[in-house]
């Protein structure tokens, strides 16, 4: 017969037995759970990287989008002799609605922001309805600016948003951002309907001997050929020159502002000269004209 300790000892065994095996079922049941969320979670991770970020990092999965430019190209004079030029300098375009004016009176200083600037640009291309637009310097200012890019593509988007052809030069302000006089203006030259170059053609680099080494970044000029249909349509009887005035110096210790160097004027000269030869060829009647673009640093 069995003594109640034994019996006592074998129903302790039963329980702590049921016990353990309740334990490793609920055990097994969390790490089941575990699994399935770390798994559904790692699904979740692998989708969203395939659509949404794998096709960034692959070269040549998105179609290239190419720059648009305007059926007005070549620029030429008009039918009934105009070629109307609107000229921008002095933007100072900062962060959009977050940069507010200077110079203002107190009342206007809540609401007024770089998007006047931007309304007040778009009012002057309806109404005056430009053939070209010139932005001539300081197009954004620098040490208000976030990101240079940003702020360049605000700066001139009424013009890109009109289809009007336009070009820029830099002011001492445009660099003092994210970016370098290069970027910037090598940025500027791809942006839509514009036609600015980052130095001089190498055709132009021909005809100036020791200007390949040209100073700055955004020298260059721009024909403008006669009305379509005359006898100057295949001739550029107005130049319109862009100079880089550049930034800042250091003249004997002292921080002051840069200018335009010898290089960019024997540049000049060659390329102005070789359009006089070029125009006494070709017994033109007609005077060649040029205008000459850079900002004056203050």
């Amino acid at each position: 017969m069995e003594s109640p300790s034994s019996a006592a000892n074998w129903k302790y065994q039963t329980l702590s037995e049921d016990v353990d095996s309740s334990v490793e079922s609920s055990s097994s049941a969390a790490n089941w759970k575990h699994s399935v969320l770390y798994l559904s979670f790692l699904c979740s991770v692998i989708y969203l990287f395939h659509t949404q970020i794998s096709h960034n990092l692959l070269i040549g999965h998105r179609p290239v989008r190419v720059k648009k430019t305007s059926p007005d190209l070549p620029l030429r004079f008009r039918s009934d002799g105009t070629f109307k030029i609107l000229q921008v300098a002095d933007m100072h375009y900062g962060n959009g609605r977050l940069t507010r004016c200077r110079d203002v009176l107190d009342s206007e200083f809540d609401w007024c922001s770089d998007l006047n600037t931007s309304h007040f640009l778009r009012k002057m291309i309806e109404a005056e309805k430009p053939h070209f637009i010139a932005f001539t310097g300081d197009n954004i200012f620098g040490s208000s600016s976030v990101d240079a890019a940003e702020s360049m593509l605000r700066a001139f988007g009424p013009a890109i948003d009109s289809g009007v052809p336009w070009a820029a030069v830099l002011g001492n302000h445009d660099q003092e951002s994210t970016m370098t006089r290069e970027e910037l203006m090598s940025f500027i030259s791809l942006m839509d309907y514009s036609v600015s170059q980052v130095n001089p053609l190498a055709e132009d680099l021909s005809k100036g001997g020791s200007a390949k080494n040209i100073d700055g970044f955004g020298n260059y000029d721009l024909r403008v050929y006669g009305a379509p249909g005359s006898y100057l349509a295949n001739t550029s009887i107005l130049n319109l020159f862009f100079l880089d005035s550049g930034d800042r110096e250091t003249v004997e210790g002292v921080q002051t502002y840069g200018w335009i160097k010898e290089s960019q004027l024997h540049w000049l000269r060659d390329v102005s000269q070789g359009f006089q030869i070029a125009q006494q060829r070709l017994f033109l009647r007609t005077n060649h004209q040029r205008l000459y673009f850079f900002i004056s640093q203050f």
